[in-house]
């Protein structure tokens, strides 16, 4: 195995800046080696110094190829997004404007272990990438080490992502750890049973593959800059300047093809939906650093089927709930005013649904579990409206942005959401040109009241746009939308 550099994502360490990539350029060394992939503008081009760190984060950094054994060549392959024609990953996540990327890694490999280990397709979990990261010590400049958060997930555990949604891609700012992000916040902390490295300690890429027939795994990698430009196909580097370290979920891998199936945390607008294929012999070091998660089986498994996290509902609901063991079932929501218990299942079934009718509730933010016995399930929230939202957003340049002075490089934004009785589902960046014409939507799904977001001006011509920003929310099957304030940009670089 090679040896572990472990280094802090500054000054030297982002050497290059994806500004300076031309994809035609990367596109040519691609066919003049034979590297077989594709490269393409993304939403992540021609990114900042300051950005690119923010899209990494791990401080554990492998060097050279992974542990690939040609004699060991078996002809085996194994992707978890489908067994037995059953997908036991979660959704693909977006870290935003955070180097939260560990985090983000061992959130992705926990839920789909969890999930793995239960048998039971049905069971998503979802915990929080933001309490683990800033109440295990990492921060968004400088990010977070793979093993620091398996010790955290065993020692003090995670909290389910309802407790301490993640507010950092939005912001760019590290949340101060709390004590207490949810009431209840103790019995609502799940803990690893433990955790194994396959790569240490005479690991090999038979050890790691043997490993990811069990579930995924974190593992690292040296991001070099033509990785950001990755579109589809089988991933090997082209590029000699390295921007930083990078924690991925490892989620598989293909003998007959010779790569590894990757889990991305950049949306799923990035690479293959938010995947990438690497070929084993790839210089990034990816699978030669790895950590697997123990989860202890438990003797009952219970879950909120609906609604989904963070759904926006309105008159008559349907709350389900899915047991593995049939017994009566009791669901249990909570606001910050209201309270309902109702008993959902006293039959024998392993599945059962009630009605809610929502407009006796006040408008607002919820929480919803099941308990059967003394087995309660994870939380999801839910926000009720039933009448229409009232919100206003408006934003500003940043300290040192002045919109009356042509701009250049990458430029921040304040933005400002004041929302009631729910906050938006999303926000959305527009450029338009001077014949109206959106040049540039860039969507925001992680939304707080006060935002920081950033733009960058050299991926338009130099000129005047006009600017602005909308919050959206979802209300009586449309979508209600508040526009910001208007302003010129001019562009100059």
């Amino acid at each position: 195995m090679k040896k572990m550099l472990a280094f802090m994502l500054l000054g030297s360490a982002l050497s290059a800046s994806a500004s300076s990539v031309s994809v035609n350029s990367i596109n040519e060394l691609i066919k003049k080696n034979n590297a077989g992939w594709i490269a393409r503008e993304n939403s992540i081009s021609r990114m900042s110094d300051i950005e690119i760190k923010h899209l990494l984060g791990s401080t554990d950094r492998p060097t050279g190829n992974a542990l690939f054994e040609e004699r060991n060549k078996a002809n085996e392959a194994m992707d978890w997004r489908n067994v037995n024609g059953v997908n036991w990953l979660g959704p693909v996540m977006n870290q935003g404007n955070c180097g939260s990327c560990v985090a983000f890694a061992a959130v992705a490999t926990l839920e789909a272990t969890y999930r793995i280990n239960s048998t039971l397709p049905w069971l998503t979990p979802t915990f929080s990438p933001q309490q683990l990261f800033n109440c295990g010590g990492g921060a968004c400049d400088y990010g977070w080490q793979p093993a620091s958060a398996a010790s955290m997930l065993k020692s003090k555990g995670i909290v389910d992502a309802a407790c301490a949604p993640y507010e950092s891609g939005s912001t760019g700012q590290d949340v101060q750890c709390k004590k207490s992000f949810c009431q209840n916040q103790l019995e609502r902390t799940f803990k690893i049973a433990g955790s194994t490295t396959p790569s240490s300690w005479g690991g090999s890429a038979t050890k790691v593959k043997e490993a990811l027939k069990k579930g995924p795994l974190v593992t690292t990698l040296t991001v070099y800059e033509d990785f950001l430009l990755y579109s589809s196909g089988i991933y090997k580097s082209v590029s000699k300047k390295s921007v930083g370290g990078h924690a991925v979920s490892l989620v598989g891998f293909n003998d007959e093809g010779r790569y590894w199936i990757v889990r991305n945390s950049w949306g799923s607008d990035w690479g293959e939906n938010g995947f990438i294929r690497v070929s084993y012999d790839d210089k990034s070091g990816i699978a030669d650093s790895t950590w697997a998660y123990q989860t202890s089986a438990e003797d009952n498994y219970i879950s909120i089927q609906s609604p989904t996290s963070h759904e926006y509902v309105s008159g008559a609901k349907n709350i389900q709930v899915a047991l593995a063991k049939a017994a009566p079932s009791e669901v249990v929501i909570t606001g910050e005013s209201d309270t309902v218990n109702t008993v959902a299942c006293q039959s024998a079934n392993t599945n059962c649904e009630l009605s809610v009718d929502t407009t006796a509730l006040k408008d607002g933010r919820y929480e919803v579990y099941a308990k059967s016995n003394s087995k309660k399930s994870q939380v999801r929230e839910f926000l009720v409206l039933n009448h229409e939202p009232n919100s206003t957003i408006s934003f500003a340049g940043t300290t040192g942005v002045d919109l009356k002075k042509a701009q250049s490089g990458r430029i921040e934004f304040d933005i400002d959401v004041k929302a009631n009785p729910v906050i938006p589902q999303k926000v959305t960046f527009y450029v338009e040109d001077s014949n109206g014409k959106i040049l540039v939507k860039r969507v925001t799904d992680e939304v707080v009241e006060q935002m920081r977001l950033g733009f960058r001006t050299n991926t338009i011509p130099n000129g005047k746009y006009t600017i602005y920003y909308t919050a959206e929310t979802p209300f009586n099957g449309g979508i209600v939308t508040a526009v910001s304030n208007k302003e010129v940009l001019t562009t100059q670089n």
